[in-house]
């Protein structure tokens, strides 16, 4: 970037970021603006303490990739909800999609000036704030600690000021989250409109066997509904332009992912801000991917150059189920371990859709690979698959305190990987919102981290 070289790759704290920042030019931080326009509201890089001041505490004991790169990633998705309220400011249609992660959005953002969003992923604020704001509102709701994280989004919608109410709430029910189709349920009487989607369960057949072919019916609801929404009457072109879109964004974030687990590109933490954004972009879709293009690039030239993000003789494992605390990720890597495989529930969301078949056949069929729509010993393939390719040499699973899926399937999982694989697998649940690692999950990590080099 003209004005700019990145550092030799590192990880670094939130005061060296800061001390980066100090160096980016004015003519790129003039540079990137979302909703593709130039106009002073738009911008984006902005210094992290202004995140930090505006709530994010949590970012001042995080460790950050230090390439201009990441540094415009943070600033993108920090600045999510700003952009939301300018979407509707700006004539924009705000659509609330819940449970499914990553498939209506496809639909949605087919729309001309329409903007899907997840409430699910306000389940990282509490933690990111370090507050209980969003789940003691839940809890005067009637969902209090005895339920998964993702109740922050009925704190959310309580308040009012997370994102704009949305026009339409696209809600997915059936063979999802039991925890999360109560917070749905209780958010319905904030919505203006509410459409509920059936998610099937997948039996062991073909993608687009019955329960695939009932999805389509159920998109074919979805595309009715924001028919009337819009006024406007989504054409096959559309829908198939809005598919290789998410294609493209799709296929990007599968080489980062080889680049980091195989060659240390990239950190755990980017790393699953980068994988989140498949479900909606950041609310972005083109800036989402002008941002994926230069971290693809800042990942492909590090591996070029040999460079690596962590040591190449750090301890290896897989990450199951995305940890609530992101601290979690730094604490480990301080400790002596790197990433290289995910499942974070969302593997729908990482499938590429086949661009050959009708397009509602096409998004159904990459969503039959969702996480949670089948057996646990289907989703363990994801994670065997991944240790055998980047050699893991232990699984981590981080439930979720409430969570009834991790209750009920950590265990099994576990399970699975230590009799087909044999390896160690460390399994905890994450609690509530910290300004640090919980003694007792850190002493777990640790040793478990001890019993993985003992078996070099």
């Amino acid at each position: 970037m003209p004005g700019w070289t990145d550092p030799k790759s590192a990880r670094v704290s939130f005061d060296d970021w800061l001390e980066l920042f100090d160096r980016v030019p004015d003519e790129l931080i003039e540079r990137y603006h979302y909703y593709g326009n130039n106009e002073a509201w738009s911008k984006y890089l902005f210094p992290p303490q202004m995140f930090a001041v505006y709530g994010m505490r949590h970012l001042r004991r995080l460790k950050f990739d230090n390439s201009l790169a990441a540094l415009r990633m943070w600033g993108f998705v920090q600045n999510e909800t700003e952009r939301l309220f300018r979407a509707r400011q700006t004539g924009r249609r705000v659509i609330a999609t819940m449970g499914d992660l990553g498939a209506v959005p496809v639909i949605v953002n087919s729309y001309p000036k329409c903007v899907a969003f997840y409430p699910d992923c306000i389940w990282w604020t509490p933690f990111a704030m370090e507050s209980r704001v969003l789940f003691d509102a839940a809890a005067e709701l009637g969902i209090g600690d005895a339920t998964c994280f993702s109740r922050a989004a009925l704190g959310a919608f309580a308040k009012h000021s997370y994102f704009p109410d949305p026009d339409l709430v696209i809600a997915s029910t059936g063979a999802s989250c039991d925890d999360y189709s109560g917070v749905e349920q209780l958010a319905e009487r904030f919505a203006r409109e509410m459409l509920w989607v059936e998610v099937p369960m997948r039996c062991g057949m073909g993608p687009m066997g019955p329960m695939g072919l009932m999805l389509v019916k159920e998109y074919e609801r979805v595309v009715e509904a924001m028919a009337r929404l819009t006024g406007h009457e989504l054409t096959e072109d559309e829908l198939r332009a809005g598919i290789r879109r998410t294609n493209t964004v799709r296929k990007m974030v599968s080489r980062l992912r080889e680049l980091a687990f195989g060659d240390a590109a990239l950190a755990a933490l980017e790393m699953m801000v980068i994988e989140f954004g498949n479900l909606h972009y950041y609310s972005d879709m083109d800036e989402w991917t002008a941002v994926l293009e230069h971290l693809l690039a800042t990942a492909e030239g590090r591996t070029a150059r040999g460079e690596r993000m962590l040591p190449e003789d750090a301890l290896r494992v897989v990450w199951v189920t995305p940890p609530a605390d992101p601290l979690l990720l730094t604490y480990v890597e301080d400790a002596g371990a790197r990433v290289v495989g995910t499942e974070y529930v969302i593997n729908q969301a990482l499938e590429i859709m086949d661009e050959s078949r009708p397009p509602l056949e096409a998004i159904a069929e990459s969503f039959m690979a969702a996480s949670l729509i089948g057996t646990s010993k289907a989703r363990t393939q994801s994670v065997i698959h991944q240790a055998r390719k980047y050699e893991a040499e232990g699984v981590i699973i981080s439930g979720i305190l409430g969570g009834s899926h991790c209750a009920m399937e950590g265990r099994l999982i576990a399970d699975y990987v230590k009799a087909e694989l044999g390896l160690p697998v460390l399994e905890f649940d994450v609690t509530s919102p910290s300004r640090e690692v919980a003694r007792q999950i850190g002493t777990r990590i640790d040793a478990f981290l001890e019993v993985l080099r003992g078996r070099r």
